[in-house]
């Protein structure tokens, strides 16, 4: 899978590349990056990227103009607005040129997980022949339901994580009551938070942990998690 950056700031761009490499569904894709539109016009290879992340605001060409030029070029890949702008008209246009969804600058790492979530979700729809309600409920409204025996199947877990590990932090969370931190769950596991961050960020990117942010008394914004019911049945998928 190739997925293409357009983004003039240098920074924004390196934050996108690591968020992108954050999210476990995402870890084999090839990232490329481009600073303007017309630069991504140009790749030769532009007809193969599934997923742009855009931009509005570019030199040359805006994100608006770069969206007309690929339906010119009928070229349909999954597109999700990155930019400052926030008034009604720029997210009309955007939502008319179908953009999958649309984040406002800035924008935390959940938010973009839950985004990255939306389009994994959207390519498993995209490599079926025919698809079912269960799929369409799953694509449009982010719920995940029960698989038949004959739809369940085993998926390998993302590089880098261990069944044995995911089993463990899934039963600690399971334990807990109310919402928890990454630190949480390191301290009840032993495991070190770089560790445990793994495995809640694929937590959260599957459906089965949910997040918001708390800005504690420091201004320091810290990222408390819960369970969601909903994610079980993608979570068996992976541990059954």
């Amino acid at each position: 899978m190739k997925i293409l950056i357009v983004e003039d700031d240098p920074m924004v761009r390196l934050i996108n590349h690591k968020f992108l490499e954050r999210v476990p569904a995402l870890q084999a894709a090839t990232i490329v990056e481009c600073e303007s539109a017309v630069a991504a016009l140009a790749l030769p290879d532009l007809d193969q990227y599934a997923l742009i992340l855009l931009d509005m605001y570019l030199p040359q060409l805006s994100g608006t103009a770069f969206l007309a030029e690929l339906l010119k070029r009928q070229l349909h890949p999954q597109v999700i607005m990155m930019t400052a702008a926030n008034d009604q008209q720029t997210l009309k246009e955007a939502v008319n040129y179908g953009v999958l969804d649309f984040l406002i600058k800035p924008f935390s790492f959940d938010r973009f997980a839950q985004a990255m979530a939306k389009f994994t979700r959207l390519q498993v729809v995209d490599d079926k022949n025919t698809v079912s309600q269960r799929d369409l409920d799953s694509l449009f409204q982010g719920n995940t339901v029960v698989a038949s025996p004959q739809e369940a199947r085993q998926k390998d877990l993302p590089k880098g994580l261990a069944k044995l590990s995911l089993q463990r932090i899934v039963t600690v969370i399971r334990n807990r009551q109310a919402e928890f931190s990454n630190q949480d769950i390191a301290d009840d596991t032993g495991l070190s938070r770089v560790s445990t961050k793994k495995y809640i960020d694929f937590l959260a990117t599957i459906g089965f942990l949910s997040s918001r942010i708390v800005y504690q008394g420091s201004g320091r914004p810290l990222t408390k998690f819960s369970l969601d019911e909903n994610g079980e049945a993608m979570l068996q998928t992976y541990i059954q």
